[in-house]
């Protein structure tokens, strides 16, 4: 049963940092990107697109917080880990309500698209630094 656990987490893993990688990417690209990407078209494109990236980062951050309950991590305040899971929680509710405003925004407004991407870009960039403190 080891096996298939530790198999689950590491594709687990891979899927989640590849979906963040890929989300973080778009939101960079979009908060120093030039008028000619931020037209409304395109911005909702990638839209449509970076919501498959924040749905496999929300379902394989579930699977790998229930996976590590199951291995008695059930107290996530008392290691750095545990901290770094709960500031990832954190973070991703910030960016999943701002990535909600960017995709029921109509306006087509630039500057209101590269101010909700730049929210979600420095989010996750906070995040990770936060991240790489608490668990080196």
């Amino acid at each position: 049963m080891m096996e298939v656990g530790s198999w689950l987490w590491k594709v687990s893993y891979m899927l989640h940092v590849i979906s963040n990688a890929a989300f973080f990417g778009i939101a960079l690209v979009f908060t120093f990107g030039d008028s000619n990407i931020l037209k409304e078209g395109t911005v909702k494109k990638y839209l449509k697109i970076s919501s498959v990236f924040v749905f496999f980062t929300g379902a394989t951050g579930i699977l790998l917080l229930s996976i590590l309950s199951m291995s008695g991590m059930d107290d996530l305040t008392n290691n750095p880990v545990g901290q770094s899971a709960l500031v990832m929680i954190l973070g991703y509710t910030v960016v999943l309500f701002v990535f909600s405003l960017a995709l029921i925004y109509k306006g087509g407004e630039q500057k209101i698209y590269k101010k909700l991407f730049g929210i979600m870009f420095y989010s996750y960039l906070l995040i990770y630094l936060v991240r790489v403190y608490l668990t080196t």
